[in-house]
């Protein structure tokens, strides 16, 4: 017994130094370093390779993460595959066998990390052929998103053969690629033929685009690979190109809504009626019952239109009951919302609803509190709904040097909306600007271009400040603060961008922006009596 008791010791000794020597050590610099892989089975470049597994051995242990998902093979393989970690070694095995001459390219990403800190395997990519040669062609170019024309990082480019009958909005590809940062992709150890090219943000991972939601694009020849391509880019943007239909026509508390699957561009009534209405959202709208009697029903023809310019003309039962639910505040505003009065103004009242009815006796425009302007309700333009109201005020012509400011005061109940609300009172007062007050932006663009839309941005929102359609442009009274010039090819002169139709194989209308190559931006900062000039855009 007593001879035992060493024998146990020395035996929980070696435990513990043995377990000792496998952890992790404390302290000392954080391991930065990625596995490195030192062999592979079948090996890169490879050729008549006909397992039907995968096997790469790095230089210290490692784990895979999201491999199933993450990982790029091309051409695309047939079935599935089932990863085993043991070590320093994965092996991935395949479900079905390899093509049959066929030259393969895996790029892992990230999807290989060491075990202490998760470094990923760097640039690890590996090209093999299950024939007597390994096709050596590549495809490569950029992606950029439409509107900013800026990178579109993480964008899977998807590449079909040119007799494929699919594309990336009804199939998958045969060959992925994924932009990097600066939105560049590569197509590698690709064989000789003809192809068509395509590109998407893919936010739900299915390899495809999903118009509804995700933004894509295409090249629009068909790409004859001989040799290798480079630049070949191409924009991605939002189109939905599912057909308009109605989903829904009911109440919504004291309103009836008709609502569509997808944004519209213009909703008219066939059979003009005298109906009160407006969007709610891009994709809704809302008739209000101004006046109409609870339960009366009315046949309503309507024409909906969208992106596409589609036409769904259809027919609605329309009527109002009577509801407890609280309405919507009609609320007004005025434009423009700051207090600077700039050439070129002009007053405008927006209103939350429709409007039915306004009393111009509750309405006092006066310059100083002496002078009271007549209003003329001939020169009132409504938009469409009888959401806004332009006066026809040109505010610089009224506010002047020697009379300085202009009062507007709307009092109780001078505006009636179409849900029976009275306004509240307004009151907003626009001041005399100083040209010295305000900066300006000119410039040139140089295009063979018959037809541009020049646009003055906010460089915060990207909203639409100003627009011009000629190629030497001026914006003058600017207030200061950061701006950014875009340029439209408007090649069908409707001076608004069209963001074409894959499904007819019609293009965007492309897009440019006047970049800074010294300071390397597109914002241009203006102050107070600045004026910026040699704004120059080429293309």
């Amino acid at each position: 017994m007593r001879k035992s008791i060493p024998f146990i010791i020395l035996a929980l000794i070696s435990f513990i130094v043995g377990c000792a020597n496998i952890s992790t050590p404390q302290g000392g610099p954080e391991d930065e370093t990625p596995p490195v892989l030192l062999s592979s089975v079948p090996e890169q470049g490879q050729t008549n390779y006909q397992g039907q597994s995968i096997f790469l051995t790095f230089d210290e242990w490692v784990n895979t993460k999201n491999i199933e998902t993450d990982i790029i093979i091309t051409p695309r393989v047939t079935g599935s595959f089932k990863t085993r970690v043991k070590k320093n070694t994965v092996e991935l095995s395949f479900f079905e066998p390899f093509r049959e001459n066929t030259t393969y390219s895996v790029g892992f990403g990230s999807t290989i990390q060491d075990i202490t800190n998760n470094n990923p395997a760097q640039n690890l990519n590996l090209s093999f052929s299950t024939g007597a040669y390994i096709d050596s062609l590549t495809i490569s170019g950029n992606v950029k998103t439409l509107l900013d024309q800026e990178p579109a990082e993480d964008a899977l480019v998807a590449l079909y053969f040119a007799n494929d009958s699919t594309d990336i909005l009804n199939g998958v590809a045969s060959y992925f690629s994924i932009t990097d940062t600066l939105g560049n992709y590569k197509f590698v150890n690709l064989p000789v033929g003809d192809y068509r090219l395509y590109a998407t943000n893919d936010k739900n991972n299915n390899n495809k685009a999903d118009s509804k939601d995700e933004k894509y694009g295409f090249y629009p020849d068909t790409l004859q690979l001989n040799s290798n391509l480079e630049g070949i880019n191409l924009t991605i943007q939002n189109l939905n190109t599912t057909e308009l239909r109605k989903l829904s026509s009911r109440h919504f508390g004291a309103y009836y809504d008709i609502t569509f699957n997808k944004q519209l561009t213009d909703f008219q009534l066939v059979n003009n009626e005298n109906l009160s209405f407006q969007p709610v959202g891009d994709d809704k709208i809302r008739f209000y019952r101004n006046g109409r009697n609870y339960g009366d029903t009315l046949n309503l023809i309507y024409q909906a239109t969208d992106s596409l310019e589609y036409v769904l003309q259809d027919t609605v039962k329309l009527y109002f009951t009577e509801s407890k639910v609280e309405k919507a505040d009609f609320t007004i505003s005025t434009v423009p919302n700051r207090s600077q009065a700039l050439p070129g103004d002009t007053l405008v009242f927006e209103f939350s609803k429709p409007l039915t009815d306004y009393n111009l006796d509750s309405i006092n425009i006066t310059i100083d509190s002496t002078q009271t302007i007549d209003l003329n309700s001939d020169a009132f333009k409504f938009n469409q709904y009888r959401t806004e109201l332009n006066t026809g005020i040109a505010l610089t012509e009224l506010i002047t040097r020697q009379n300085p400011q202009l009062n507007i005061y709307t009092g109780r109940g001078a505006f009636i909306s179409a849900d029976g609300d009275s306004s509240k009172v307004i009151e907003k007062a626009y001041n005399f600007t100083e040209s010295s007050e305000t900066a300006s932006i000119t410039g040139k663009v140089t295009t063979d271009a018959p037809n541009i839309i020049v646009q003055l941005l906010s460089a915060s929102n990207k909203a639409v400040v100003r627009e011009s359609y000629s190629k030497d442009f001026s914006f003058q009274y600017l207030p200061a603060g950061r701006y950014m010039v875009r340029v439209i090819d408007d090649r069908n002169g409707n001076r608004k961008l069209d963001i074409g139709n894959m499904l007819i194989h019609e293009l965007p209308e492309d897009v440019h922006y006047y970049f800074d190559s010294y300071y390397q931006t597109k914002v241009i900062e203006v102050r107070k009596n600045w004026e910026n000039t040699d704004t120059n855009i080429s293309f």
